[in-house]
């Protein structure tokens, strides 16, 4: 059955198909055509644009999704998670940022938006295990990027396991900024991934004030690994829809909470 109000222009064909590959897997040219309701030419048409685009790589009969066309879908999706509220953080961290800094931002969706209100500053070093956070500082003439390199964690846009311990514990930085995957009075900012927090962990060590950037989701939760302990913590900036306990008890440990 065709659907042809989805082939209105190439543009929404086209966001179509990247969207049917990063579910299926791959489809072929008979499939897409049914789904969009045009030529099979037509389709053919689109998926070399969206090859060139390195959105999908052509098979015989079809296509499947690129790894990059998958890595930033899945990416855009966390972004798209309590984005007003992650905005509002990063615009407060942004605001602690001065040019002549040192800087680390991790891999977070909430650091990437502190990256996009950075561009201005001038002599600052920015110290990241995220990819997307030092492809959006690549050009900005007065920031020097520093990319903690390694593995790169699958379905994720971090890398772990780069620099020896020898050559982290020697970073020294101003301010680290860290997301998290839970937050608690207890053991302070978490992480999931053991390797993911190890590389916090070592920054937390070299940053001379750590701020957890972390939106009111993650408070109460638990993850595997406590990257940040309590004692290690100087700030929290969240969003006014944190539990006021939580915040509470955070605050009665010596950190500072601002929601905003």
């Amino acid at each position: 059955m065709h659907t042809a109000d989805l082939s209105s222009s190439p543009e929404r064909r086209r966001e179509q198909i990247v969207a049917y590959l990063s579910t299926h897997d791959r489809g072929s040219v008979g499939e897409l055509s049914q789904l969009l309701g045009v030529s099979e030419v037509t389709v053919r048409k689109d998926l070399d644009a969206l090859e060139a685009q390195g959105l999908l790589t052509r098979i015989h009969g079809g296509a499947m999704a690129s790894g990059r066309g998958r890595l930033e879908r899945f990416f855009a999706a966390r972004e798209q998670e309590h984005l007003e509220e992650k905005r509002r953080i990063a615009q407060a961290a942004a605001a602690l940022v001065h040019s002549g800094h040192r800087i680390f931002l991790d891999a977070s969706t909430t650091a990437l938006q502190v990256a996009r209100l950075l561009k201005d500053r001038e002599d600052l070093v920015v110290v990241t295990n995220g990819l997307y956070t030092a492809l959006e500082l690549n050009f900005s003439e007065g920031i020097t990027t520093i990319v903690v390199g390694g593995v790169m964690r699958r379905r994720s846009s971090s890398l772990v396991g780069g620099l020896s311990d020898s050559a982290l514990q020697r970073l020294r930085v101003d301010i680290g900024f860290f997301g998290a995957q839970a937050v608690s009075a207890r053991d302070g900012l978490m992480e999931a991934g053991l390797e993911e927090a190890q590389v916090k962990q070592r920054m937390v060590a070299a940053a001379e004030t750590v701020i957890g950037i972390v939106d009111s989701s993650k408070f109460g939760g638990r993850a595997l690994s406590a990257f940040a302990l309590p004692h290690e913590i100087n700030r929290i900036i969240t969003d006014t829809g944190a539990p006021d306990a939580l915040v509470e008890a955070l605050r009665a440990q010596q950190i500072t909470v601002d929601l905003v």
